[in-house]
């Protein structure tokens, strides 16, 4: 390939090519290095002949050196149903509806006279109908495999030498920026915050595109605040350039708050890329996240430690209000209503201090849209994105726009008429400005919990992922190894960008309380929500998350697991302190060490740290012990086993080994079980002794059975605490 040739021209003939093989045409017309090019791609030497796809597409999970069953991706249309995302034992290749939906894509996209509009019209009609298609390499669909392939051959034929280059973009200070705002204000501020983010790691990554003259494919990955793409090796040499400018425009807009570390790899053949380049390129990024803003000018950096005036007061004596957080709460209010995200990728600078400065200042603007109506018009260089499957149905490819999906978990409770009723009762100020509709603040949550009036704090995040993504994963030789990484970060995306959403939204269907989700993607997740509906949850998406990398098979060891930390705090509780008092609780989890020596996938909650299973049969203890109370047990049963938990925590001897002690505890919590069976209506004293022999059998003992019944004590007495049970 020459250096006239365009980028998006070069990457339209690669997923054109693949779009052909996969619909099972004739691929002879292609030059005899895009071909070679596809070999090298799929980690093999060149041959005669195109690559063939596999049969069926397997798991990517499959690809972990831990091992993993057998499972197979359905072919479907990406859409966030369960039959759909979730892998199966059974292999299911492309059916002919799917591939008359691959070629109508195909078909419109070639109507399509402007090369960069065409591009992408392939592209998101790739994602769409080819996400579990199979492709040579097994674990990764056609559409990853395809677009890093495209993504390579643009870049390098925006080169003379053929090299190319890895660069990545991490956004830092996201702690601070999220969680540093009044507890009051913070369901009003902390979703659009938490969406800004997104949009801002977005717009640098279009801005990276644009300053390299790359098409879209050649953005790998956006998500947590983090951003990858494949880019021509000269671009190596603008990075401390890039740096100066980005930095500039963030320190305007933020004050130092929020800085976004960039760093490459030196330029390299695509065919000797190694698991090392993406450690070069990983601690590039970390080189300059430790020197935050230091390609500034001297006079630019000092700006940093300025002394920033306050607000001017209000004539009420009052401070006034933050025009940032205010735009940031008007946009949280409106994604929970938003089916649509308008992309304008030639946008001029926005005025005032919003939300909208310093994206707009890197030449890409955003509109949320509720209606389909309202998404008219012939902006060319405008991509519109659905938010939601419906969305997906409703919208056409008819007009100039780009027309793609994007699962964005936007769940947060919308206050109900009875909710507003009793919101007057506790915040009548509050209640005045709100309405049906309206997202419900976080007192009213803690209100709307069973028992004790707390909201919980939810962190929870995928364990060991630098190892998963470094010596866990089978790769190929060669640039196909990063279409490996590609498939796995996009399968982690669809489970918490996607599943997660659908779960906290079948959480908020289910009646009493709700869940706000600040944010899940990438890896990890922060939700906020009425006490007595977070553990379940938590549970309901490890579950899954263990059914989604294993295609549902048994599994004592998950070859990838969860780890998570929930809190409980009252509703005017710091956030920033809230998020960290879960971090903390989510570090005890990793910290948590299971019998057979492996360490983490558990999770801490009233400041216990269980393993999943235990955590699981704290819950069925939980629910057994509420049903006794509730037919007559003594209330004094709850403080009796969580007294014996408490004395029967394991004890170390002076060699640090664990050792089981049978201690008083065992025959003072057989006397106290015992009597409290007698003092027990007679239609369940059975079932209070049974208790105790459930929890004080020698083999009870061994296995420490009292530990999570002394959890599920305590979890029962707080969902008592207050309740119509205790009145």
């Amino acid at each position: 390939m020459t250096h006239a040739e365009d980028p998006s021209t070069v990457a339209w003939q690669v997923l054109h090519s693949w779009t052909r093989v996969a619909l099972g045409e004739r691929n002879e017309a292609v030059s005899d290095s895009l071909r070679e090019s596809a070999w090298h791609v799929v980690g093999e030497q060149p041959q005669p002949t195109w690559p063939s796809l596999q049969p069926a597409l397997s798991g990517v999970f499959t690809r972990l050196r831990a091992g993993v069953t057998d499972c197979w991706q359905p072919a479907s249309p990406l859409l966030c149903q369960e039959e759909m995302l979730f892998p199966q034992a059974a292999a299911q290749p492309p059916s002919a509806e799917l591939k008359q939906a691959l070629r109508s894509g195909l078909e419109r996209a070639q109507r399509d006279t402007d090369p960069t509009r065409r591009l992408e019209r392939l592209l998101i009609t790739l994602q769409r109908y080819a996400w579990a298609w199979p492709s040579p390499l097994s674990g990764v669909s056609l559409y990853d495999l395809a677009r890093l392939h495209a993504a390579v051959q643009a870049a390098k034929a925006a080169t003379t030498d053929g090299l190319i280059c890895l660069l990545g973009g991490d956004l830092s200070g996201l702690q601070e920026f999220l969680y540093s705002i009044p507890a009051a204000g913070a369901a009003r501020q902390l979703r659009g915050r938490s969406f800004y983010l997104q949009l801002l790691t977005e717009a640098c990554a279009y801005w990276v595109l644009r300053n390299s003259r790359m098409p879209i494919c050649n953005l790998l990955y956006t998500g947590g605040g983090r951003f990858y793409a494949v880019l021509p090796g000269d671009v190596a040499e603008k990075v401390l350039e890039w740096r100066r400018y980005l930095g500039r425009i963030l320190l305007q807009s933020h004050d130092g708050s929020l800085y976004l570390a960039l760093g490459s790899t030196r330029p390299f053949a695509p065919e000797q890329y190694t698991d090392e380049t993406w450690r070069e390129l990983s601690e590039a990024i970390d080189r300059d996240k430790q020197r935050r803003f230091a390609a500034l000018d001297d006079g630019e950096f000092a700006r940093m430690f300025q002394p920033r005036p306050p607000r001017p007061p209000r004539s009420d004596g009052s401070e006034a209000p933050d025009a940032l957080g205010e735009s940031l709460a008007e946009l949280g209010r409106q994604l929970t209503r938003a089916a649509v995200l308008e992309v304008n990728l030639t946008a001029s600078q926005s005025d005032g201090a919003t939300w909208r400065r310093a994206i707009t200042a890197l030449g890409v603007d955003y509109r949320l849209i509720e209606e389909p109506s309202s998404t008219k018009g012939s902006v060319s260089s405008r991509r519109l994105l659905a938010l939601n499957d419906d969305m997906v149905q409703q919208l056409t490819a008819e007009d100039a726009s780009v027309i793609g999906q994007r699962y964005t978990v936007t769940e947060a409770y919308r206050l109900q008429e009875d909710d507003l009723k009793r919101y007057r009762e506790i915040d009548l100020d509050q209640a005045a400005e709100i309405g049906v509709g309206d997202v419900a603040p976080f007192n009213l949550l803690a209100h709307l919990s069973d028992g004790v009036p707390r909201v919980a704090v939810l962190r929870m995040d995928v364990d060991n992922l630098g190892d998963l993504f470094g010596k866990g994963l089978q790769r190929p030789a060669g640039i196909g190894g990063l279409a490996v990484t590609a498939a796995l970060s996009s399968a982690l995306s669809r489970f918490f960008e996607g599943w997660v959403g659908e779960l906290c939204r079948r959480q908020n269907r289910q009646g009493k309380g709700g869940i706000y989700a600040v944010y899940s993607g990438g890896d990890d997740l922060f939700l906020v929500g009425s006490w007595h509906r977070i553990p379940e949850l938590a549970q309901q998406i490890r579950d899954d998350f263990i059914r989604y990398t294993t295609g549902g098979a048994p599994t004592a060891k998950p070859p990838v697991s969860l780890s998570a930390g929930i809190t409980l705090h009252q509703a005017g509780y710091p956030l920033y302190q809230a998020a960290e008092d879960a971090g903390n609780a989510l570090d005890a989890a990793k910290a948590y060490r299971h019998p057979d020596g492996r360490s983490k996938d558990a999770i801490t909650f009233l400041g216990q740290t269980l393993s999943w299973d235990a955590f699981a049969q704290a819950a069925r203890f939980k629910d057994e012990l509420l049903d006794l109370i509730a037919n007559g047990a003594p209330r004094g049963l709850l403080m009796t086993v969580q007294r014996m938990a408490l004395l029967a925590r394991t004890r170390y001897n002076r060699n640090g080994a664990a050792q089981i002690t049978v201690g008083p505890w065992v025959w003072q919590g057989a006397y106290q079980l015992t009597r409290l069976a007698e003092r027990s209506p007679e239609s369940i004293r059975s079932r209070v002794v049974d208790l105790r022999e459930r929890l004080l059998s020698p083999a009870a003992i061994m296995q420490r059975m009292v530990i999570p019944a002394g959890l599920a004590a305590r979890w029962a007495q707080l969902l008592l605490r207050g309740s119509e049970r205790e009145r």
